[in-house]
């Protein structure tokens, strides 16, 4: 049986909260993209009407800012965030390890709020950290954790942009392997280093962890709280509902059905 612990809540009791993550756009070739771009684009327009959408992180495959470039391929899908941001619902953007270098300016003009780090949450009465992920499963991996300072430095920034986009867009698309490691369905198995991060936190003041990264839904259930594992918009096409303050995973079947289930 799960301990509820109780909190202050700072959303409205009875609003709708949507999470999902890693959708990884950009991954592929855009015609490769299309039937799974316009999936989104439908989950996009059924969220109209919620309090809150939280994007958990790698949404694209790799961003990096130029003052004057925007890759085509994410044209279409800024424009209908916008769109929704513009109907009302509050959209706050948790950065991934694969598009920690979008801009706040950038981010704020698309109607979303950014955040770089893991967030602490009260909504509905629910304590929740909601992270990407990537800094849960590397757990006391140093190096890791070495890299992802690094590449977040100011001053790393600042060489890529002397980088031409028709040279730097490709090869990180090379470089993150996204296309070709999501491309066949594994089994997920909860290692210790995870397992251990979820129960740290779980153990703390928070009743639940929501977080991205591993491409894996799931529910698991502790004594002293949940963790809810968003899947992906790769092969999954999951997200997570909190009304009332329950959390429900669901399946989006997409644009012509536009039915959504438990998954």
């Amino acid at each position: 049986m799960t301990h509820r612990k109780t909190a202050p809540s700072e959303a409205n009791d009875d609003s709708t909260i949507l999470f999902v993550s890693d959708a990884h756009f950009g991954a592929a070739p855009m015609e490769q993209e299309e039937e799974r771009l316009q999936r989104f684009l439908a989950f996009l327009r059924f969220a109209r009407g919620v309090d809150t959408l939280y994007i958990v992180g790698d949404l694209f495959d790799f961003w990096f800012e130029y003052r004057q470039v925007v890759p085509k391929t994410h044209a279409v899908l800024l424009a209908e965030i916008a769109s929704l941001a513009r109907s009302g619902v509050n959209i706050h953007f948790v950065a991934g390890n694969h598009d920690f270098w979008i801009g706040r300016e950038f981010a704020e003009r698309c109607g979303m709020t950014p955040h770089y780090e893991s967030m602490d949450l009260t909504l509905q009465g629910r304590r929740i950290f909601l992270s990407h992920g990537d800094d849960l499963t590397a757990g006391h991996d140093t190096g890791y954790r070495f890299l992802r300072r690094m590449v977040r430095n100011k001053y790393a920034i600042g060489l890529y942009h002397w980088i031409h986009p028709d040279l730097a867009i490709p090869f990180a698309r090379w470089a993150s392997n996204t296309s070709r490691g999501y491309s066949t369905a594994k089994k997920f198995v909860l290692n210790a280093t995870l397992e251990r991060a979820i129960r740290e936190k779980l153990e703390g003041p928070f009743d639940a962890v929501v977080m991205g990264h591993i491409h894996y839904a799931d529910h698991l259930r502790y004594e002293t709280g949940e963790c809810l594992m968003l899947g992906d918009w790769i092969q999954a096409f999951t997200y997570l509902e909190l009304k009332d303050g329950e959390f429900a995973l669901r399946h989006f079947e997409g644009a012509e059905a536009g039915v959504n289930g438990d998954s």
